[in-house]
């Protein structure tokens, strides 16, 4: 019930957000609120969820590994069946199908689904797997973007190639200072714990809000069959690869194992669609994927979770 609960509380922020672009707000209002998703709320909500756990609980190498495998190789499924099924030679393109057929909705369902199944043992894994899935998906596709745009080849160019994808990335850098907070056990001042704490829980208002106002149904008219291809890579391909892997890998935790399968579970993050907003590369198709895949949610976690537990 509180997964059902969790979900159509996402659909209401999505539909207020459809609503609002339709009735009171105007198109070049939304530029500034996905901005400041970007750069101040996802920063607060990840420097949040390092800092305030010790490294031993972070990081587990083997099945932190064993997690970003499964992410690669759903990753190269959903790019080359868009590129096989339905003929896209895009790069930049099947880069972002890519992202939309991996990235989870970590925070808003991860979070309280797999604290509500699995309890405080759970807790170290999520925030884990979690941390690495935000800088390392939405890191490593800013990193294959730029690498795209980025005129000539050599170390100059790789540096530069770096220097906006992740040295510049409010994602990368939070979640590293936030490491480096926990390692040296660094007490922040409360004035800016209680400023970090108002403002991380914004970000998943904000970002659903803002994906509601970008939708666009005629979208699914053009290319239905491919989005509906996304969402059975992201609903069914990614959780199962993710659970064979870590078998394979000889995992023996289970609320590690649990904890993967289940955020892999979930359908396609609101983050997705704030990077395809920000290269302008099927923004909406990408806010498409994200719905559809939530409603087939319902049915599909609700499988996973009877599956596992």
């Amino acid at each position: 019930m509180a997964g059902i609960e969790t979900i159509l509380t996402l659909f209401l922020l999505i539909g207020l957000g459809y609503i609002g672009k339709r009735t009171v707000l105007a198109e070049q209002s939304l530029a500034p609120l996905n901005t400041f998703v970007y750069y101040f709320a996802v920063p607060a909500l990840l420097f949040n969820s390092v800092y305030k756990l010790s490294l031993d609980s972070l990081f587990q190498p083997l099945y932190l590994f064993a997690f970003l495998i499964a992410v690669v190789a759903t990753a190269l499924t959903a790019a080359f069946g868009c590129a096989i099924f339905f003929s896209e030679r895009n790069k930049e393109v099947l880069i972002i199908r890519a992202l939309n057929g991996t990235f989870s909705n970590y925070a808003y369902m991860g979070i309280p689904m797999v604290f509500g199944l699995l309890g405080e043992a759970a807790y170290g894994a999520m925030i884990s797997i979690i941390l690495l899935g935000n800088v390392f998906q939405i890191g490593g596709t800013q990193f294959l973007m730029e690498s795209q745009r980025q005129e000539g080849t050599g170390l100059k160019q790789f540096l530069a190639i770096l220097d906006k994808s992740l040295l510049r990335s409010p994602i990368f850098l939070s979640t590293f200072f936030g490491v480096l907070v926990s390692a040296f056990a660094i007490e922040l001042p409360n004035v800016l714990a209680s400023t970090l704490d108002l403002l991380a829980p914004a970000t998943v208002p904000v970002a659903l809000f803002c994906l509601g106002a970008s939708l666009e149904f005629k979208t699914l008219k053009q290319s239905k069959v491919e989005l509906f291809w996304l969402v059975i890579v992201k609903l069914v391909i990614h959780p199962l690869l993710t659970l064979v892997i870590f078998k394979l890998a000889g995992v023996e935790d289970q609320n590690w194992l649990l904890a993967a399968v289940i955020l892999a579970a979930l359908p396609t993050g609101a983050l997705a669609h704030v990077m395809a907003i920000r290269y302008d590369v099927k923004e909406k198709e990408t806010s498409l994927t994200v719905v559809l895949s939530t409603m087939a949610a319902l049915v599909s976690v609700s499988c996973w979770v009877s599956f596992l537990l």
